[in-house]
């Protein structure tokens, strides 16, 4: 008797849950597949190869076939679960005989490695494990003594939960190192006690979330802990961690890189990267559908960043390199963010030579190293209101083609609460206010960030 069409990607998807838990390459015919389960008993060969699917759309196969899989699935899990052809990859890649209470790090089928402590090879935060390894609660010495130490770059996010406080872990060191993909770790709370942190999230180049309901640093040592965390941002402040930075900014508030989920100050916007060399900043997170994007991500408004490694042009070759970047334009939507930093934004871009758009933004604070070693000649402020600086150090430096600045004839900076020294550092003779100051290696601080007038000389052209 014949179940109908079924689809050939249902086989494939089939053959390939059992090669990945056997760890073999091994080809499976239909009526195969069922012994094949049947004889899994958790060994992993290593040599896990899935096949593509195949140009053969669908065929017919008797539903003996289907019927003898879904019963091999049912020996080896003890359930009664009725399975349909399409659920039962998912349910063969569900199957472990990882039994008994330990610590373990799951891997599941949605990127996400998570720490329990329960009896059995169990996942409570989606998807189903697809992989799992005992935790040493000593903790280890270094990365590669880590069991999942070879599945680092597969690693979205990490999901510390509840039971984990129940191992006593407190040698955190080289946990998350080098998790090259991963962009947010939830349950920090859970890892409240440890008193070693080494190189714990050391090389986490895409991290940008640490969220814990409480934690206390207490205690906690940890050299280059967050070093080569470029994205990270606390939720309280806009924190950013340096190279530098150890466990002491391990913590919740003010100078801190966690965020209590229940109080997350921060605010995203996005930027898109297309090929034609133009970066475009905006509240949204779709790019443009009739342009080729090369690279976009979202950046933190209100972050403190502290040096490349946070926007789509900070690649280290190819495309995205920085020096690719020709212009940038702030979209409209911008104008609803109250509270922005752009502190080393386009730092370093050698060929940007076009900046529109910045009559959208309000709210600005920091422009620190913003526009550093840009080849821009014209910037226009006209429409953007400078009240609300308070960082424009080395703002403009090395823009060696810079030779005018716009603003409003009302532009003011804040009387108080601002600083910026070497704002114009390196710029050139280029560069003239609208009442002929020319510009001077001896006057290159914020103050000189004003309209060029009589008795008040400065860099800026008033229209």
């Amino acid at each position: 008797m014949a179940v109908g069409t079924i689809a050939t990607s249902i086989l494939t998807d089939i053959a390939n849950a059992i090669r990945f838990q056997a760890g073999v390459a091994t080809l499976y015919k239909p009526g195969q597949m069922a012994a094949a389960i049947t004889a899994l008993d958790g060994t992993n060969a290593g040599n896990y190869q899935a096949q593509q699917y195949k140009q053969l759309q669908s065929g017919v196969l008797s539903d003996s076939v289907f019927e003898d899989i879904a019963d091999a699935i049912r020996g080896q899990n003890g359930l009664s679960t009725q399975y349909r052809p399409g659920d039962m990859a998912a349910a063969i890649l569900a199957l472990n005989w990882d039994v008994g209470l330990k610590p373990r790090a799951v891997l599941t089928s949605l990127g996400t490695l998570e720490f329990n402590y329960v009896d059995g090879r169990h996942c409570y935060s989606g998807g189903v494990p697809v992989d799992a390894w005992e935790i040493n609660p000593a903790g280890y010495s270094s990365a590669s003594a880590r069991p999942y130490d070879s599945i680092k770059l597969q690693v979205k996010k990490v999901v510390i939960h509840s039971s984990w406080t129940q191992v006593g872990m407190t040698n955190a060191s080289y946990l998350f190192n080098s998790f090259q993909s991963m962009t947010e770790v939830s349950g920090f709370e859970n890892l409240s006690g440890i008193t070693s942190a080494v190189q714990m999230f050391t090389s986490c180049p895409a991290l940008e979330t640490i969220f814990a309901t409480s934690f206390s640093n207490v205690g906690l040592s940890g050299s280059l802990m967050f070093n080569g965390c470029n994205r990270l941002v606390g939720g309280t402040d806009g924190f950013v961690p340096s190279s530098t930075s150890g466990a002491s900014v391990c913590k919740l508030g003010s100078g801190g890189v966690l965020t209590d989920p229940n109080n997350d100050g921060r605010h995203w916007f996005y930027a898109h990267y297309y090929d034609d060399g133009e970066g475009v900043l905006t509240a949204s997170a779709t790019p443009d559908s009739n342009r080729t994007l090369v690279a976009s991500g979202r950046i933190c408004a209100e972050a403190k960043y502290v040096g490349l490694g946070f926007t789509p042009w900070d690649g280290v070759t190819g495309p995205t390199h920085r020096q690719q970047l020709t212009s940038a334009t702030f979209a409209a939507d911008m104008a609803g963010f109250t509270y922005l930093n752009f502190q080393y934004l386009f730092y370093s871009c050698t060929n940007l030579a076009s900046v529109s758009g910045l009559s959208n933004l309000s709210g600005v604070r920091s422009m620190r190293f913003m526009f550093a070693s840009c080849a821009v000649t014209t910037l226009d402020f006209r429409g953007f209101d400078p009240s609300t600086l308070t960082d424009l150090y080395y703002a403009f430096s090395s823009c060696s083609s810079l030779a005018t600045i716009y603003a409003d004839s009302t532009w003011a900076l804040p009387l108080s609460g601002i600083s910026g020294s070497q704002c114009f550092y390196a710029c050139s003779t280029s560069l003239v206010g609208g009442n002929g100051t020319v510009w001077s290696s001896s006057n290159t601080s914020y103050t000189y960030m004003r309209i060029d007038a009589a008795g008040t000389p400065g860099y800026i052209t008033s229209l």
